[in-house]
């Protein structure tokens, strides 16, 4: 038979920090007229421009994984090619 555990406030803290997803960053990579850019989430300015998609998406990798984020590729018609999350 399993023993009843108390609630305490300690243990409440962790039940709702598991509870709670992460807040997750996502970084798009996007192209323009000539530059692939990686752009965040809810902003309009690009964090930085590249010549190929390839240096863009290794770029937009490393920061998401140092942040807990999610890299999203855009085709050149702008729907969705692939996501990468680093949780």
């Amino acid at each position: 038979m399993r023993k009843k555990v108390k609630y305490s406030k300690r243990r409440g803290e962790a039940v709702a920090s598991l509870a709670h997803p992460k807040t997750i960053s996502k970084f798009h990579v996007i192209v323009g007229e000539s530059k692939w850019s990686v752009v965040k989430e809810g902003s309009t300015k690009a964090l930085r421009s590249f010549s190929t998609a390839n240096q863009a998406i290794d770029y937009a990798k490393e920061i998401a994984a140092e942040k807990t984020g999610e890299v999203v590729v855009h085709e050149e018609s702008g729907f969705i090619k692939d996501r990468v999350s680093f949780l």
